[in-house]
């Protein structure tokens, strides 16, 4: 069993916190959310400063899909079984509930994430993020879990 107090000795502050949802993708979009979609709110940490790092883009991409492969793995309410980045699109929402989207992955994406109050919400590419915003889940993920301060 770890020594509590030698983890907690060796704890570092994280630079940002990500606050994300992820809704599982689904070829039809019948409403917000369909009956046979997983989602999951969560969140994960970059550091930018101190002795470890993993501020780059090849470091988000890789802390990201291990986040999202174990996700689906231990839920039982996911379909999928092994995520694919490039079947997802990728929204920042600021305070105000303004969302800008991103279809990939690349350093602009990064450099909006790092910028904003990283609140990242990953859908799949034909969900229809605007309808989501008055569906229950968000509001419940925007009022309680993310950034805003």
């Amino acid at each position: 069993m770890p020594d509590e107090d030698n983890i907690l000795e060796n704890y570092v502050e994280p630079d940002i916190t990500i606050e994300y949802i992820f809704i599982e993708k689904r070829d039809t979009q019948i409403k917000p959310i369909n009956n046979d979609q997983g989602y999951q709110m969560g969140f994960f940490s970059l550091f930018v400063s101190g002795e470890f790092r993993n501020d780059n883009l090849m470091d988000f991409k890789k802390l990201l899909l291990d986040e999202l492969n174990y996700s689906i793995k231990t839920n039982d309410h996911f379909k999928s079984n092994k995520i694919n980045l490039g079947d997802y699109k990728f929204a920042l929402v600021d305070n105000n509930e303004n969302i800008s989207e991103f279809t990939e992955l690349d350093e602009k994406f990064f450099q909006a994430l790092i910028a904003s109050k990283r609140n990242l919400m990953i859908v799949g590419k034909n969900f229809i993020i605007e309808n989501f915003k008055h569906h229950h889940l968000f509001n419940k993920w925007f009022d309680e879990y993310t950034n805003r301060k």
